[in-house]
């Protein structure tokens, strides 16, 4: 993907809150220009609303990934609350 390193970055700081974020940002701007940073911060920010939307309501993870997340879930100490 055409600037796929930069983009990526831009989504890692921005979901670790990272010191880079002013520079990852900068970089998409650079690559790609102003208006595909803005697409590219509406689109993880549309990412994290759904996540939390789904958090707070209970959606479960559904089979497939309940299974694939199940050792990482055990090793963070992570379980579904009571009832669910």
């Amino acid at each position: 993907m055409a600037h796929g390193a930069e983009l990526v970055a831009f989504a890692e700081a921005i979901v670790t809150g990272a010191q880079t974020l002013a520079q990852s940002r900068a970089a998409v701007v650079e690559a790609l220009g102003p208006e595909a940073m803005v697409d590219a911060a509406g689109v993880a920010s549309n990412f994290e609303r759904m996540v939390r939307i789904a958090d707070s309501t209970g959606i479960e993870l559904g089979d497939l990934l309940e299974q694939a997340s199940a050792d990482v879930r055990d090793a963070l100490g992570l379980e579904r609350p009571a009832g669910r």
